[in-house]
């Protein structure tokens, strides 16, 4: 009978210890809630009429497969460089945003990533990323430019 319990205890704790663990992996809401990924039904309201300041980055998907990247990995280098008083919204050019119409880009092909920083509805800097491999240096450039300003 004794040992009926002690596989008991064993097995809830282990239980108990996967389920601690899986938990971990969660992120807070206070961090998840400070980049989104664009779409026409949020993108007005998403970079225009945020509390924060605001990095949009738009992005072409043909230039995400000629550099083999996606729009996660874009998405994580922007988490990197910029903290929590910023919000990231993350979208594709051929997702017709909106908000994208007010973007110059240079029409060379791939398309090039355009970083755009908002702050209270306007575009306060912009800048471009041409080479995949620049995209932290582009990110933090445009971060002292802005902060500096």
């Amino acid at each position: 009978m004794k040992s009926i319990a002690v596989i008991g205890k064993r097995l809830i704790s282990v239980f108990l210890v996967m389920l601690v663990s899986s938990l971990m992996f969660f992120a807070s809401p206070a961090i998840a809630a400070n980049s989104v990924i664009l779409n026409r039904e949020n993108s007005q309201t998403e970079v225009l009429q945020s509390n924060k300041p605001v990095v949009l980055i738009s992005v072409s998907k043909n230039t995400l497969q000629s550099y083999g990247s996606s729009l996660e990995d874009l998405k994580s280098k922007a988490e990197k460089v910029f903290d929590d008083k910023y919000k990231i919204a993350i979208g594709y050019w051929e997702d017709n945003l909106e908000i994208s119409y007010r973007i110059p880009v240079p029409r060379i092909y791939p398309t090039p990533t355009a970083v755009t920083v908002f702050q209270s509805g306007e575009i306060k800097d912009a800048g471009f990323i041409l080479n995949p491999e620049q995209t932290t240096e582009v990110l933090q450039g445009l971060k002292s430019r802005f902060e500096d300003s």
